[in-house]
């Protein structure tokens, strides 16, 4: 059986016992508030604008942090007093104004007004941080729901109809998922309206999507905060910790984390400051150039399961695994990548140990600093940048597939023998373009490359291969061929591929945007 590690207590928050336990608006309009403190109405969004880049123990984002795979608070002391004024600064900057929960307020009583016209047992209902409270200041995106009583069917197809009534001049984009939702801007808002069963937790097990079980999430943050305001803030500090830090984001291409993970997790430990503490501490293990965890991680706030890596699905035991409130069978986390994981841990180690305002302002990508950066970085290496224009979508099927399409070429790469000293990927889906960046060695590969036979023992198999390979050799007791390779470069490789169908068919466009070579004299 796995080891398993539960982290800490609200109750104990300072130690650890391994043994029991897209538009980038948003980071101009934060940035700006946090340098000057004023205000502004500029909507903010990083949801729309995506980066990766692979953690390993040469990672330019891991530094000496990353190395020390067992991390202690010893300058806590010294420090406590600067992070403290900075968490205040940043609770103050995150607060929203109510003004726009009065602009909701409107949707949703013309939506429910049309659901009555109608004669419909359904009501539509706030959802996600606008519901809690604990959305960030400028950051407008809304989720709403409609609850349908269970004898309804094909709920999307009447969702869209309602909505066409109630906004007639309005467009509504009906996006394709596990079940339909619609998506539709009004003012300066963008909501994102999703159908649903009416479900409560007699009759729990009626529930037939994932989103149906969305609405009982709110209902658990608002009875978990009703007596606990202040951990509205600690969830919005927490919220734009990950979102600067490039760890935020539930869709499929981010593996992030999810709004309700950090609602869970806040809630858990008591506190933003308490939390990233518990997840400095965590012990890692590095094997080659890998860095990992040590255990899985188990944290179950309701203590609802007695042994989570024995009760849960198999296929839902990830590093970090949060039993869900509302559905203790679901590991929350189960979507959240290792690699997210990871650099979350190393962002509360580096903000633990250097406290800055910093890891609160949310980035702007821009290609030429990160090329020149990696290639003052990397010595003997060579930056490859790929340009891409994706097809139109939604965001989620967008990033998906490129995503597919980074890693179908990492392993293209691979399989063909180039080292990749390290990669990353970015997208902004505004903007409707996506860079794909390697790092590698500046030498070729050799010209030719050894490819296994069989046994010298097997005469008659042997006595083929030579007739199909005509330059071979002996190596211990196996034939090989000594064959030209075709690419001893990668660029000749990527050129090939970029005519592939694979990619042709999940991409606008791709080109070699540029190569800089790193040579040490």
């Amino acid at each position: 059986m796995k080891k398993i590690t539960n982290i800490g207590s609200r109750q104990n928050s300072n130690n650890i016992d391994d043994s029991k336990n897209t538009s980038n608006n948003m980071s101009n309009n934060i940035n700006n508030n946090m340098n000057t403190n004023m205000n502004n109405n500029k909507n903010i969004d990083n949801n729309n604008i995506y980066s990766n880049n692979k953690i390993s123990s040469h990672d330019t984002n891991t530094d000496r942090l990353t190395n020390k795979l067992h991390y202690e608070l010893n300058n806590q002391s010294k420090n406590q007093s600067k992070i403290n004024s900075i968490i205040k600064k940043v609770k103050s900057i995150t607060k929203p104004s109510i003004k726009i929960l009065s602009e909701v307020d409107v949707v949703v009583d013309k939506i429910n007004s049309i659901i009555r016209k109608n004669s419909l047992n359904a009501d539509c209902v706030k959802g996600g941080s606008i519901a809690k409270g604990t959305f960030i200041k400028n950051d407008h995106d809304v989720d709403l729901f409609v609850r349908f009583s269970l004898n309804y069917e094909s709920l999307s197809d009447m969702l869209e109809q309602l909505l066409k009534e109630a906004f007639p001049r309005v467009n509504i984009k009906r996006v394709h998922g596990s079940r339909d939702y619609f998506q539709f801007k009004i003012k300066s808002l963008d909501y994102e309206i999703v159908p649903v069963y009416r479900i409560h937790r007699s009759n729990i097990h009626l529930a037939q999507n994932i989103t149906d079980f969305t609405p009982m999430h709110v209902e658990w943050v608002k009875q978990k905060t009703i007596n606990r305001p202040d951990l509205l803030d600690e969830i919005r500090v927490a919220k734009l910790f990950c979102k600067a830090n490039e760890v935020y984001g539930a869709e499929s291409y981010i593996r992030g984390f999810s709004g309700h993970i950090i609602d869970i997790l806040v809630i858990y430990y008591g506190s933003f400051l308490s939390l990233i503490k518990k997840f400095a501490t965590i012990s890692l293990k590095q094997k080659d150039n890998t860095i990992t965890l040590e255990r899985p991680i188990v944290i179950d706030p309701n203590k609802s399961l007695t042994d989570p890596i024995n009760q849960l699905n198999k296929s839902k035991i990830t590093p970090l695994i949060v039993i869900d409130p509302v559905q203790p069978d679901r590991n929350a986390a189960a979507a959240l990548s290792e690699e997210k994981l990871l650099r979350f841990i190393f962002a509360c180690r580096k903000f633990l140990s250097n406290p800055s305002i910093d890891f609160f302002k949310i980035k702007k990508f821009n290609i030429n600093k990160r090329k020149s950066f990696l290639k003052s970085k990397f010595k003997n290496s060579k930056v490859i940048v790929l340009k891409i224009n994706p097809l139109d979508g939604s965001k989620d099927v967008v990033g998906t597939k490129i995503y597919k399409v980074y890693e179908w070429l990492v392993s293209k790469l691979k399989d063909n023998c180039f080292e990749i000293i390290t990669t990353e990927w970015h997208f902004d889906y505004v903007k409707k373009v996506a860079y794909f960046i390697f790092v590698m060695p500046v030498n070729k590969l050799s010209e030719t490359y050894e490819h296994e036979g069989p046994p010298i023992s097997s005469v008659v198999d042997v006595k083929r291969f030579k007739m199909k390979h005509p330059i071979t050799k002996i190596k211990g007791y196996r034939i090989y061929a000594i064959l030209k390779r075709k690419h001893v470069v990668p660029e000749s490789l990527l050129n090939e591929l970029l005519s592939n169908p694979y990619l042709t068919s999940r991409l606008k466009s791709i080109k070699i945007l540029s190569k800089y070579e790193n040579k040490t004299k």
